[in-house]
């Protein structure tokens, strides 16, 4: 397994971003002394900051955004006693009330990646002192590290301004540090998450929270950690919500959200509680959903399901396999006098019989569906990896959805296809939504411009394999921006909680909930990220969570912008020298972005739309050897060298200027909205 947690929720290891990461950024400070220092918040490798100075924290913001800001607390003795506060902070006309301005503590489990850094309101009793690989040691062996995140929700009715305040930071035997906190409100309002058209996919888990937490499915305590992760969730503005309709899939599912109530004779009710009630969550903690994904379909029913590419030779995959093959769909029965559930396999959807159990079912749940003013666009059918259902599968569902669109998770498609207009599965039915590992990006917006955002295809970038979970600060911030400035209007398949919940013998995590069910393994296809952690009484953001939301809400400002100069009217009312500065100040942006991934100025101004890479790095890498330059092998060890330098250089030279070049985009987003009127906007 790619992510291997080896200490429990209760002996977290506070730090930074992970205790190898600490143990590397300087000498070994003195037993005994405690130093406190100013990290730069797109940093999560204190060895990239060589400083460690004690320096206000300032933070650049627009009005209805959150903005955060760290501290590092240093030892070479273990930390304990860690405590931190924040009060109200005074500006402009008023001031930002203190509850607006949250004090949280980075705790990382002790992953291989060194990413899983959540935030939790409270510290753990102590940090210990780890060496350079992670592992727990004694002083002058190792340091300890503990990190902690200051984060402001700006108020839509601030005031534009600079509003101050302080940080006091303090640890067992030591006195109080102050460390000033200056913000600065620049005068534009971002809009509501319910209204970003950054389009974020993330997927919710139910069973891992009924697992981490050893409640029964269902039951008021894991409806309350539902509750929880949707609304961890809801400020990126992501609102795909799923409905598994068939049970053990790859999500991981062991139920069908829709239970099916034996009369005899081979007829059947249906128990709607779960999907309405998941829903009524929904709705209420992340916002009303932008699109609801019903699965009916997975690998393990295809007659193909055998073929090695697509079980990689597992042995428990190939067993779980060849024993449903051939067979239907499994949904969950339920009796209603004892309560239990059992997995009912039913006919497959080419038998005649199919028809006559699920249409109705399907006619009643489109009218729970529609009562919520979820209605045809705003429902599809899923999920296709790379094999997909076959072609009597697919007319089968055409008929019984009411002519629902599919989506498709994979690694590459005709995105041709992926229109809600046209028919591109089998020319029977459309394909509404892709996920895709293989994409495209844009370099050099000289050599055109492309705008995902407004993508009438409804495309995300897949990033697969874990690696939003093993990605830098920076990788994470501009996640949303690689897409939205590309082909794509944004990312997709993400874990949300999707954390690895099972343990093995020595009761160390080692996989996901999917693992459960290998019939459905899609193997470098499956769930590896999540930007939520579990804490002792429920899930918790991470600190990935904050840098995407930081990326998003820049998103936000840059489609803003870019609505303006697109629209003649829009662009007439600006005037040519702002026109002219927004475009400057969006080109400077993408090429800052890029810069993370290639440094030679020279070669990015040689590359637009870029295809052939799974991820910014490989595509610019992918698409200058097919310009001739002279290039390693891609894995070659020399190649991988190369790119990791590549990262950290770029990464360097972003950092210098991230604040400056996000202040300039807010003001000239708040030029922008003060030369439109309110209709327009």
């Amino acid at each position: 397994m790619r992510y291997l947690v080896a200490m429990t929720v209760a002996a977290m290891v506070l730090s930074a971003t992970g205790p190898r990461l600490l143990a590397q950024a300087a000498a070994t400070p003195p037993a005994g002394a405690v130093t406190i220092w100013t990290s730069d918040v797109c940093t999560d490798d204190p060895s990239m900051e060589a400083a460690h100075e004690l320096k206000p924290i300032l933070l650049v913001a627009a009005r209805g955004g959150a903005f955060s800001g760290k501290i590092m607390v240093e030892s070479g003795s273990p930390i304990k006693g860690l405590r931190a506060a924040a009060g109200a902070l005074s500006g402009p006309g008023g001031a930002i009330a203190a509850e607006n301005v949250r004090v949280r503590y980075g705790v990382d489990f002790n992953a291989s990646s060194g990413r899983w850094n959540a935030l939790f309101d409270a510290p753990p009793p102590e940090a210990p002192i780890t060496d350079n690989a992670g592992r727990l040691t004694t002083p002058g062996r190792g340091r300890a590290g503990a990190t902690v995140w200051v984060s402001v929700k700006v108020p839509r009715t601030a005031k534009t301004g600079i509003y101050t305040g302080t940080v006091t930071v303090q640890t067992e035997g030591t006195t109080p540090v102050t460390v000033p906190l200056k913000l600065e409100v620049l005068d534009w309002t971002l809009p509501d998450s319910q209204n970003f058209r950054t389009f974020m996919d993330f997927m919710q888990s139910p069973d891992t929270l009924a697992l981490e937490y050893a409640t029964p499915l269902w039951s008021d305590k894991h409806w309350s950690l539902i509750d929880r992760s949707f609304k961890l969730l809801s400020p990126t503005g992501g609102r795909v919500v799923y409905v598994p309709l068939i049970c053990r899939t790859n999500l991981g599912n062991e139920q069908s959200m829709v239970r099916w109530i034996p009369k005899g004779d081979g007829k059947y009710d249906y128990d709607f509680a779960v999907v309405d009630k998941y829903l009524d969550s929904a709705e209420k903690n992340l916002g009303h959903p932008k699109l609801v994904i019903l699965q009916v379909w997975d690998i393990c029913m295809s007659l193909q399901s055998l073929q090695r590419g697509l079980w990689g030779g597992e042995t428990d995959t190939k067993k779980s396999r060849e024993e449903l093959l051939g067979k239907g769909p499994r949904v969950t029965a339920l009796d209603p006098k004892t309560g239990q559930a059992t997995v009912l396999t039913l006919p497959r959807y080419e038998d005649p019989a199919s028809k006559a159990l699920w249409g109705p079912m399907f006619l009643e749940l489109r009218k729970h569906l529609a009562q919520r003013g979820l209605k045809d666009r705003n429902l599809m059918l899923g999920l296709m990896p790379d094999l997909w259902p076959n072609k009597e599968e697919v007319a089968f569902w055409k008929d019984v959805s009411g002519d629902l669109a599919w989506v498709i998770h994979a690694h590459a498609g005709q995105t041709s296809d992926v229109d809600l207009d046209k028919r591109g599965l089998y020319g029977v039915s459309p394909i509404g939504y892709a996920a895709l590992v293989n994409i495209v990006f844009n370099v050099n917006p000289a050599k055109g411009r492309m705008y995902g955002w407004r993508n009438k295809s409804l495309l995300s970038w897949f990033w697969r394999g874990g690696d939003l979970s093993s990605a830098s600060a920076i990788e994470v911030r501009e996640f949303p921006a690689f897409n939205i400035t590309g082909g794509q209007n944004g990312g997709g398949r993400i874990g949300g909680d999707f954390w690895y919940v099972l343990k093995n013998k020595n009761g160390v995590r080692a996989g996901s909930v999917w693992a459960r069910y290998p019939e459905n393994n899609w193997r470098n296809l499956d769930i590896y990220d999540s930007f939520l952690v579990p804490g002792p009484d429920g899930p918790v953001a991470t600190a990935r969570l904050e840098y995407l939301l930081e990326g998003i809400q820049e998103c936000e400002a840059r489609i803003f912008l870019e609505d303006a100069l697109l629209d003649a009217q829009k662009k007439a009312k600006l005037g040519a020298d702002l026109a002219t500065r927004c475009q400057e100040a969006l080109d400077e942006l993408q090429h800052a972005m890029w810069k993370t991934a290639w440094t030679d100025d020279a070669d990015l101004e040689t590359l637009g739309q870029v295809n052939i890479g799974r991820n910014p790095q490989e595509s610019v890498w992918n698409a200058l050897v097919k310009l001739k330059k002279q290039l390693p092998e891609f894995w070659s060890g020399e190649a991988r060298t190369m790119r990791r330098e590549e990262s950290r250089k770029g990464q360097a030279w972003f950092r210098l200027g991230w604040q400056e070049r996000e202040k300039k985009l807010f003001a000239l987003a708040g030029e922008v909205a003060a030369k439109l009127t309110l209709k327009e906007l």
